[in-house]
C-alpha cells in the first residue's frame, strides 16, 4: 500500500490508497470514455427525445442518469471491492469541514465562477461561430409548453445539479486526481484541462471550465476537503439551472 503526501490545513497524516499510479492510456481512458459513451447515449436518444415531444437536453441529461453517473460510480465501486462500505477507503481529501467555511467558500467560488462567465462570454460566442452547439445536440426549432420545460428542468436539477456533480467530484478528483502519473502544479492542470476536455457537448465552455477548475482543485488541495468540491460544484450547477427555471416561471 502505497501513500500521498497531502499538503494544507487538517493535513497531519498521509492519506493512504489501494492503488499504484496509473500509466497514461488508463488515465486517458478514465477520463475520456466515460463522457464519450454519454455523448454517443444522447445522440442515440435524440430521436426518442423527439418522439415523445420533449426539448433536446432532455436527452443529454437522461444519457447522464443512465450511462455517465452509472459508469463513474461502477468504476469507484470496482476498486472499491464491489462495496460501499469500503468506498470511503480508495478516496482522498476525506476531511471534514465546519459548516462556516461552507457559508463562506461557496458563494465566493459561485461568484467568480459567474465573472468568469461574464468575463469569457465574448470568446464563447466566437467559439460557438466556428463550432455552433447545434452540430452537436440540435436544439431544434420547435416551441415547448411551459409546463415541459419545467419538468425537464427539475429533472436536470436532480440529475446535473446534484447527483452527477456529487459522483463526478469523487470520481476525478478524490479518485483519479491522486494516481495522475504526475504531481504538484502539473497534475493540477492535467485534471482540469482533463476534465473540460470530456465535456464534449459544451466546446465553448472548454475555457469556462479549465479555469473554474484549476480554481476549485487548488481549494480542494488547500483544505484536504473533497466534502468543499462536492459543495461548490452541486451548488453552482444547480444555481444555473434554477435561474434557467425562474426564467421560464416568471
Amino acid at each position: 500500500m502505497t501513500t500521498i503526501p497531502i499538503r494544507g490545513r487538517g493535513a497531519t497524516r498521509p492519506v493512504r490508497r489501494l492503488a499504484r499510479t496509473m500509466q497514461w492510456p488508463a488515465v486517458l481512458a478514465m477520463h475520456l470514455l466515460p463522457a464519450a459513451a454519454t455523448f454517443a447515449a444522447a445522440f442515440a436518444l435524440g430521436p426518442l427525445v423527439r418522439a415523445w415531444h420533449l426539448p433536446p437536453q432532455f436527452a443529454l441529461t437522461l444519457a447522464f442518469a443512465l450511462v455517465l453517473t452509472p459508469i463513474e460510480l461502477g468504476l469507484l465501486l470496482r476498486a472499491a471491492g464491489w462495496s460501499f462500505r469500503r468506498l470511503p477507503e480508495v478516496l482522498a481529501f476525506r476531511r471534514k469541514l465546519p459548516l462556516r467555511l461552507y457559508l463562506m467558500i461557496v458563494p465566493c467560488l459561485t461568484a467568480i465562477g459567474f465573472g468568469l462567465v461574464v468575463l469569457l462570454a465574448p470568446l464563447e460566442e466566437r467559439i460557438l461561430d466556428v463550432y455552433p452547439s447545434s452540430w452537436l445536440l440540435p436544439a431544434g426549432s420547435d416551441a415547448f409548453p411551459a409546463s415541459t420545460t419545467v419538468a425537464t428542468l427539475l429533472f436536470a436539477l436532480l440529475i446535473d445539479g446534484l447527483v452527477n456533480p456529487a459522483v463526478e467530484e469523487l470520481y476525478f478528483r478524490a479518485y483519479l486526481l491522486p494516481r495522475l502519473p504526475v504531481r504538484g502544479v502539473l497534475a493540477v492542470v492535467t485534471s482540469a484541462a482533463l476534465f473540460a476536455a470530456q465535456h464534449y457537448w459544451q466546446p465553448e465552455k472548454f475555457v469556462f471550465i479549465f479555469v473554474a477548475q484549476l480554481l476549485l482543485i487548488a481549494v480542494m488541495l488547500r483544505l484536504n476537503s473533497v466534502r468543499m468540491s462536492i459543495a461548490v460544484h452541486c451548488f453552482t450547477n444547480s444555481l444555473a439551472i434554477l435561474l434557467s427555471l425562474a426564467a421560464v416561471l416568471r
